[in-house]
Parts: structure tokens; sequence; C-alpha cells
């Protein structure tokens, strides 16, 4: 299977090699993501749910606060 990119690349890596880091790459992703969630459940069993609910709404907020929603400018409120 060509990908659409492969012509914009130099080619450093045989296909082979290329399929090989995908699998790892995708068994890694699954590692990491079953670790993510391994760890979300020990903070909520240790925290219980409630304040995890809340502190994780702030953080949300802060978030989107700062970086999502756009500024005004001083100019704007005058």
């Amino acid at each position: 299977m060509k990908d659409a990119d492969s012509d914009l690349l130099p080619d450093l890596y045989t296909q082979r090699e290329l399929d090989k880091a995908r699998g790892r790459h995708r068994t890694l992703g699954r590692i990491e993501g079953a670790a993510a969630v391994v760890a979300a459940g020990a903070i909520f069993n240790f925290l219980g749910w409630i304040p995890t609910i809340l502190v994780l709404g702030v953080v949300g907020y802060l978030i989107y606060r700062f970086f999502v929603k756009p500024r005004k400018s001083s100019k704007d409120l005058t």
C-alpha cells in the first residue's frame, strides 16, 4: 500500500521497517492508554469522585479560558 505522502519523503527506510515502526507505535499507544486509565482509576479511588470531578472541571475551564476563548483587548471594553 502506497501512502499519499510517500513521494515527498526520501527513501531512508524500507517498507518493512516502516511497518514494524507503525506496529510498535500502535502497541506503545495502547500501553500508554491503558496506563492512563489505570492511573485515573487509582486517583478516582484514592480521592473520590466528587473532588476529582470538581478539579477536572476547574482545570477544563482554565484551559478553555486561557487557550480557546479569544481575549478581548482593552480597546474593545471602551
